[in-house]
C-alpha cells in the first residue's frame, strides 16, 4: 500500500473517530435536553390544569372537568391524564394506549427517552384534596431527536467528504515529490536517468529529492564511464586510429571467424588493396596530405550498397586495406572491383604520386588465414605488374564459379521459395549457467535447394537487395507463432532483419500479429543484428514496442560492427549475444578476455544478460563461464535441429 493511502486512511480514521464522537455527544445532549423538556412540560401541564380544575372540583361539576381534561388530552402530546377527588367519587381518566413516531424503530430502541409522570395536589377544602397525574408520550420528542440527528449526520458527512477531498489532494500535492522519486528509481532500472528539476518546499522531502538526483547523476556517470571505457578499449584494440575503420587484428579475426562459422559461411572473397606512392606523397606534400589520401581510399572501399552484414573493411597496414566479401554471388566480386576503381578515379587527387592496386582471392572451403592473405597479396603484386588493369584475381577456380549464382538467379530462387514455402526452420539450443531450468532456442532459417540446405546468410543479402526480406520475415514469424502456441515450454529467439523494420507495413503487421497471439508472443524473443541503425531514434521506438508485445528484444553478433555502445543505455534489451569473433579461441587470447571482462561488467550494470555464440569446444565453454557469461550457444551445446 502506498504511503499516500496509508496517511489518508490514518487521517480518515481520525476524522471518523472525531466526527463519530461529536455526533454521539450531540445526540446525547439533545436526548438529555428533551428529557428535561418532557419532564418540565408534564409538570407545567399538571400545575396549570390543576389550578383550572380547582373550582370545578369544588362544584363537583364532573362534565365540565371531563371537557377541560379532554381539551388538553386531545392535543396528542399526553399518554395519560387522571383526576381523583372526593375520595374517588369524582374521577376522570384518559389514557393513550398506542402512540406513534416518524423516527425508525431501531432509533427509538437505541435512544430511550423518559416518559415522566408528574403529579399535583389540588386543595378543595381544609379536609379534602384532589390528585392530578399527567404523563407525556415521547413520540414528538423522538421525531425531533431523529430530525436533529439526521441533519447532524448529513452535515458531518458533507464536511467529512469535503475535508477528505482537501486532505487527498493536499497529500497528493505534498507527496508528489515522493511519487516522482519512486518513478525516478524505477526509471533507473529501465536505464532512464531522469532528474527532478523542481525541489519541494518541505525540508525533508527536498533533501530526499536532492539525494535522489545526486544518485541518479552518479549512476548515469558511472554507466557512461563504463560504456566509454569499453568503447575506448575497442577503439584501441580493434580500430585504426586514422581511418576509424577496423585494424589488421580485427580483420584477421573476422575473416577467420566467418570462414569457421558453419551456419554462415558458403563462399567468400578477400581483397588486398594497396595504395602505392604513399611515402613519396608524405615527403612531397606532408603527412596530412598522405592521411587525406588514405581516407579517400577508405571512402572508395566503403561500398554501403552491400550492407554491413555482407562486407568488412579494414586498414591492415600503412598503405594496405583489406576487404572481406561474405557469400558473394557470381560476378559480384568483379563488380565491386570496378566500382572501387571507378570511384577512386573520380575522387583521387590528380597530383598524387601513385595508384591503387587490388588483389583478390575467392574460396568456398575452410582455409588457413595465412594462405588466404598470401593468395590475395600475390594477386595484388601481380596487379602491380599490369599496365592498365590494376587488379588481379588469384586462380579463378572453376568449382567456385560453377556453384555461385548471379543476383537474378538468386531472385528467381527466392521468389519461388516464398511462393512454394521452400523455407525450413531449425532450432539451436542456448545453455544458461545461472538458470538451469531456462529453456531457450534460436530459430535458424534455411532454404531447401536441390536437396541442399542453404543458410540464411547466403541468400538474405540478395533478398534485401530485391526487397523480399519483409515477406520472408513474415513467413518465419507466422510459423514460429503457430509452433509456439502449441509448444510453450521454451522461448524462441527469432532473427529480424533491420530492412524489415524499415518497412512500415511490416512493422504494423507484426505488432498486430503479436497483439492477436498474445499467449504465443510471450515466448518469442526478437534478435536484431548489430548495426548503425540501432542508434536511430525511430528504430529504437520500434524495438521498444516489440519488447512490450513479446518476451523481449536482443542484439546478436554484438561487437562485430565496431559501433559505439552508447545505444545500449537507450534500449530495453533482454540480452546481447557476443559475436564469435571474440569467442573462438578465447581460452588462449588474453586481449579478448580483457575486453570481454570490460564488456560483461558494462552489460551487467545495465542489467543485460550476455550470451556467447559460436562456442564449439569445452575449453571455450569453461572460459565463458569463468569470465561471467550468462549463457552460451554453439555446436558444443547442440547442432541445429529441424523445428
Amino acid at each position: 500500500m502506498s504511503l499516500k493511502k496509508q496517511i489518508f486512511i490514518l487521517i480518515a480514521a481520525a476524522l471518523v473517530s472525531v466526527y463519530t464522537g461529536m455526533l454521539w455527544i450531540s445526540i446525547k445532549s439533545t436526548q438529555e435536553y428533551l428529557n428535561k423538556q418532557l419532564s418540565m412540560h408534564a409538570q407545567d401541564t399538571a400545575t396549570s390544569l390543576g389550578l383550572s380544575l380547582t373550582s370545578v372540583i369544588r362544584q363537583k361539576d364532573l362534565a365540565r372537568a371531563n371537557s377541560m381534561i379532554d381539551v388538553i388530552f386531545d392535543r396528542g402530546y399526553f399518554s395519560h391524564i387522571s383526576l381523583n377527588a372526593w375520595e374517588g367519587k369524582f374521577k376522570v381518566d384518559r389514557e393513550l394506549a398506542i402512540w406513534s413516531a416518524k423516527a425508525p424503530a431501531w432509533f427509538i430502541d437505541l435512544l430511550i427517552l423518559d416518559t415522566p409522570v408528574r403529579n399535583t395536589q389540588i386543595l378543595i377544602d381544609w379536609n379534602n384534596k384532589a390528585q392530578l397525574s399527567v404523563s407525556i408520550h415521547p413520540g414528538y420528542a423522538y421525531d425531533e431527536l431523529w430530525k436533529i440527528t439526521r441533519n447532524n449526520i448529513l452535515w458531518l458527512s458533507l464536511m467529512a467528504i469535503l475535508i477528505s477531498l482537501i486532505v487527498f489532494y493536499g497529500l497528493r500535492r505534498v507527496l508528489q515529490p515522493l511519487v516522482q522519486t519512486e518513478q525516478q528509481a524505477l526509471a533507473i532500472a529501465q536505464k532512464e536517468y531522469r532528474l527532478q528539476k523542481e525541489l519541494p518546499r518541505t525540508r525533508e522531502l527536498r533533501n530526499v529529492v536532492r539525494a535522489m538526483n545526486i544518485m541518479t547523476e552518479k549512476v548515469r556517470e558511472n554507466i557512461a564511464s563504463q560504456v566509454e571505457q569499453a568503447n575506448h578499449f575497442q577503439q584501441l584494440a580493434y580500430r585504426d586510429g586514422l581511418t576509424k575503420i577496423a585494424n589488421r587484428r580485427s580483420f584477421l579475426a573476422e575473416v577467420e571467424n566467418f570462414v569457421q562459422h558453419r551456419e554462415e559461411f558458403r563462399n567468400a572473397a578477400v581483397f588486398i588493396i594497396h595504395l602505392s606512392g604513399l611515402m613519396n606523397a608524405n615527403q612531397q606534400y606532408g603527412y596530412e596530405y598522405g592521411d587525406e589520401a588514405l581516407n579517400t581510399v577508405r571512402d572508395c572501399l566503403y561500398l554501403p550498397e552491400l550492407g554491413e552484414e555482407k562486407r568488412m573493411l579494414a586498414r591492415i597496414g600503412g598503405s594496405d586495406f583489406g576487404l572481406l566479401l561474405k557469400n558473394p554471388h557470381a560476378d559480384e566480386t568483379v563488380e565491386c572491383v570496378r566500382t572501387i576503381l571507378t570511384r577512386y578515379m573520380i575522387q583521387a587527387d590528380s597530383k598524387y604520386p601513385g595508384d591503387l592496386y587490388i588483389g583478390i582471392t575467392e574460396f568456398d572451403a575452410e582455409k588457413d588465414i595465412r594462405i588466404i592473405l598470401s593468395e590475395a597479396d600475390q594477386a595484388r603484386r601481380q596487379a602491380e605488374s599490369f599496365a592498365s588493369k590494376k587488379w588481379h584475381l588469384f586462380e579463378e577456380r572453376s568449382d567456385i564459379k560453377s556453384t555461385a549464382k548471379t543476383a537474378s538467379e538468386w531472385r528467381q530462387l527466392l521468389v519461388e521459395a516464398i511462393e512454394h514455402d521452400k523455407f525450413k526452420l531449425y532450432v539451436q539450443p542456448v545453455k544458461y549457467f545461472s538458470d538451469k531450468n531456462m529453456q531457450s532456442v534460436e530459430v535458424l532459417l534455411r532454404m531447401e535447394l536441390a536437396g541442399d540446405s542453404i543458410p540464411a546468410s547466403v541468400f538474405l543479402p540478395t533478398a534485401e537487395e530485391q526487397g523480399l526480406l519483409p515477406k520472408i520475415d513474415k513467413l518465419v514469424v507466422m510459423r514460429v507463432l503457430e509452433y509456439a502456441s502449441e509448444n510453450q515450454d521454451r522461448q524462441y529467439a527469432v532473427n529480424l532483419n533491420m530492412a524489415s523494420l524499415e518497412d512500415a507495413g511490416f512493422v504494423k503487421w507484426l505488432l498486430n500479429m503479436l497483439e492477436q497471439e498474445k499467449a504465443a508472443a510471450q515466448h518469442l524473443l526478437f534478435e536484431i543484428g548489430e548495426s548503425g541503425q540501432l542508434k536511430v531514434e525511430s528504430k529504437q521506438d520500434i524495438l521498444r514496442q516489440l519488447a512490450s508485445c513479446s518476451a523481449g528484444v536482443a542484439i546478436e553478433r554484438f561487437g562485430s560492427g565496431c559501433h559505439d555502445f552508447g545505444y545500449l543505455t537507450r534500449l530495453k534489451l533482454r540480452y546481447i549475444k557476443v559475436s564469435g569473433y571474440y569467442i573462438r579461441g578465447i581460452e588462449d587470447n588474453s586481449e579478448h578476455q580483457f575486453y570481454l571482462k570490460t564488456l560483461l561488467q558494462m552489460a551487467h550494470n545495465l542489467e543485460l544478460e550476455v550470451i556467447a555464440e559460436s562456442v564449439e569446444t569445452e575449453a571455450v565453454a569453461e572460459m565463458a563461464e569463468k569470465l561471467g557469461f550468462d549463457g552460451i550457444q554453439g555446436y558444443y551445446i547442440g547442432h541445429p535441429q529441424p523445428m
